[in-house]
């Protein structure tokens, strides 16, 4: 029986750190953007950043905004290394001492990590002119308009 439960503990303790690891793919999307942190990629356009992330990655993908397949956020998991693409979609902030609001008509952006309760931090570039990659802190639950794809790197 002790060794039933111990057989049982390990499989789920392996089961448990597949799930967490991320796709080959997507790890390396997550390496390029550390490895261009704070410069600019390309043009400096915020859809340069993901293409030569994809690239380098070696994904499949179709240009201009096909970065890999399409899944629907609610249904699947949010990961590192996957891409958001934005249209019209407007965002607001609510504290105590005032409502801020902003708008993307369109914008390319690679996720760089997720935390609890919607947020995600995104690596991004041409963010209010600046054409370098930062990252940005983004809550989901803040978005009030437009679109935001997903897509999963894929590999070749």
């Amino acid at each position: 029986m002790k060794q039933l439960i111990l057989l049982a503990a390990i499989f789920l303790s392996f089961k448990t750190s597949v799930k967490n690891e991320l796709p080959a793919v997507n790890t390396k999307v997550i390496e390029y953007v550390n490895s261009v942190m704070g410069k600019q990629v390309g043009r400096g356009e915020c859809w340069d950043l993901a293409a030569e992330a994809l690239d380098y990655a070696g994904a499949k993908w179709d240009a201009p905004y096909g970065f890999g397949k399409k899944y629907s956020c609610k249904a699947a998991q949010i990961l590192p290394g996957d891409i958001i693409q934005l249209s019209h979609v407007t965002m607001e902030k609510k504290t105590e001492k005032e409502i801020m609001r902003w708008k993307m008509l369109k914008h390319t952006a690679v996720v760089y990590e997720v935390k609890p309760q919607g947020e995600i931090v995104i690596a991004e570039q041409n963010v209010d002119g600046v054409r370098k990659v930062m990252t940005n802190t983004w809550n989901l639950n803040n978005v009030k308009t437009g679109t935001m794809d997903f897509y999963r790197p894929q590999p070749q």
